[in-house]
């Protein structure tokens, strides 16, 4: 099992962001990850609009999860329509 970050932008329109976040902890929970930490960072402008959105809502998780697992974590994430962006980061140096 190795450390990782996910981050996760939500739709801003949402109604309940915390339930959302909640369901994308239970995608990486059913793979087998061991979640220490859900930080929710609100909503932020972006940069640029994305997917003709100009604002989303920020999730972090940091989590253990087994490498091989990971590639099936992004793609079920991908398949989630209020998640607009996903971004995994390994915390361990190889």
């Amino acid at each position: 099992m190795r450390s990782y970050e996910l981050v996760v932008i939500l739709q801003a329109e949402l109604e309940d962001h915390k339930a959302v976040s909640e369901e994308v902890a239970e995608v990486v929970r059913g793979l087998g990850a061991e979640i220490e930490k859900v930080d929710l960072w609100g909503k932020k402008k972006f940069a640029y609009p994305i997917e003709k959105q100009l604002e989303g809502f920020y999730v972090l998780y940091t989590f253990k999860l087994d490498p091989a697992q990971v590639k099936e974590m992004e793609r079920l994430l991908s398949l989630r329509q209020q998640v607009i962006r996903h971004m995994v980061v390994n915390l361990e140096e190889d």
